[in-house]
């Protein structure tokens, strides 16, 4: 195979972490544990990003894929993981733009993704406690 291909093949692997299908697969993964507050939080924030990035237009895969980093990384609690998971999501990051995905679209979706994180997370947090 040539480079290019077998880099494009990579690239899409990647990008794969940050599809809806396996945003699914890590939300059944979460419920197996039963902490309905964590497992709120996470699905809170899939929903509201895909309402922003259907309003406004952004990578579903930027976002979904911040969002699994970040919850995952809040569920495992383990700093290895969190490296090695922020590691593949830069590759993620670096996959889209090297398939020459909309740079605006990528930085958007990497926003919606933080930003719906951070409310889910707190106003789960507050509605729970």
């Amino acid at each position: 195979m040539e480079k290019t291909k077998i880099l494009k093949e990579i690239s899409r692997d990647i990008i794969a972490l940050g599809s809806p299908i396996f945003f699914v697969f890590i939300l059944i993964r979460v419920s197996i544990a039963q902490d309905q507050v964590y497992l709120s939080q996470f699905i809170f924030a899939g929903i509201l990003f895909l309402v922003l990035m259907f309003l406004l237009k952004s990578s579903i895969y930027s976002g979904l894929g911040l969002i699994a980093l970040i919850f995952t990384s809040i569920f495992y609690n383990y700093l290895p993981y969190t490296i090695f998971g922020s590691l593949v999501y830069i590759g993620l990051i670096f996959s889209l733009i090297y398939l020459k995905k909309d740079k605006k679209e990528i930085f958007k979706g990497i926003l919606f993704g933080l930003v719906s994180s951070t409310i889910g997370y707190y106003l789960v947090d507050f509605i729970f406690s």
